[in-house]
């Protein structure tokens, strides 16, 4: 009788699907209808706080998408009865990819990305392609989200004895803590978001058997330290599905999924300007 209570609350994949579809329908709606509000404003002209009523709408939209999107993910990995199989890939590849949005990243928020190798040309680990580029993308908007115009982000890359060490650090408004300066900052900067992007790196991480941990940074602000292990095989090796195929437009079919993802993302950071006028 239990049994059958548990299966008559569940919800099937397909009825999940349906779900999914409505809101991003819905979603997807709102956003053109603002789109052509934008247009048709700038025919027919408006005041300043009906164009600002419509942006604020926009944002919202996008950021329910982004949630949505995360909450959605991250049901899909918590009811996998299994782990991904792992291939090997190269991190540094995957970074390159990453640090090539940086004109993007400076042109719209004004945050510098430096990319720190510490001498290493290739780095070959174990991973899900997918998990670890949802990985690196949420580190890196963690970090623009935290930073101010004129900040920078550092992503690090260094071998240890036991494999390799991946370092997200930004100068920005730091953890929380009991300071509550660095609290109302924290806040400010990550306003409306449901906190999920922190849940699914560390849900990569677990399917990857790779660790994640925040800490402030040295100086200022926060630094996100994922350790990964050591790839035992050949420094490239033949016949994987993931290095197999290297070509010159897979590699750039990559960059441009990448700079589609970081776009949508760079559509929710809050706007820059003076952390003073905010309080």
């Amino acid at each position: 009788m239990e049994q059958q209570k548990t299966e008559t609350r569940s919800i099937t994949a397909e009825q999940r699907k349906r779900v999914e579809e409505v809101c991003f329908r819905s979603l997807a709606l709102i956003g053109r209808n603002c789109e052509y509000l934008e247009q048709h404003f700038d025919r027919t002209g408006a005041d300043t706080s009906t164009r600002q009523a419509v942006a604020d709408i926009d944002t919202a939209a996008i950021q329910l998408d982004r949630t949505l999107t995360e909450a959605i993910t991250l049901l899909e990995f918590l009811h996998e009865d299994t782990k991904p199989q792992l291939y090997p890939i190269d991190l540094c590849e995957l970074l390159q990819q990453v640090a090539a949005q940086s004109d993007m990243i400076r042109a719209q928020l004004g945050v510098d990305i430096r990319l720190d190798y510490g001498g290493c040309t290739t780095c070959c680990v174990m991973a899900d392609r997918r998990d670890a580029e949802l990985l690196c993308l949420h580190l890196l908007s963690n970090a623009l989200h935290a930073s101010r115009e004129g900040g920078s982000v550092c992503i690090a890359l260094r071998r240890t004895e036991s494999g390799w060490q991946l370092t997200v650090t930004d100068d920005g408004c730091g953890l929380p803590g009991e300071d509550v300066q660095a609290a109302l900052e924290n806040r400010r900067s990550f306003l409306g978001g449901a906190q999920l992007g922190l849940l699914l790196c560390r849900e990569c991480c677990r399917r990857m058997d790779w660790s994640l941990q925040l800490e402030p940074a040295p100086e200022k602000g926060t630094q996100a330290v994922v350790s990964i292990p050591l790839y035992t095989g050949e420094s490239r090796p033949a016949g994987t599905v993931e290095l197999r195929t290297g070509s010159e437009t897979e590699q750039e079919q990559r960059k441009y999924h990448l700079r589609a993802m970081l776009v949508r993302e760079m559509r929710t950071m809050p706007e820059r300007g003076d952390p003073e006028d905010e309080f």
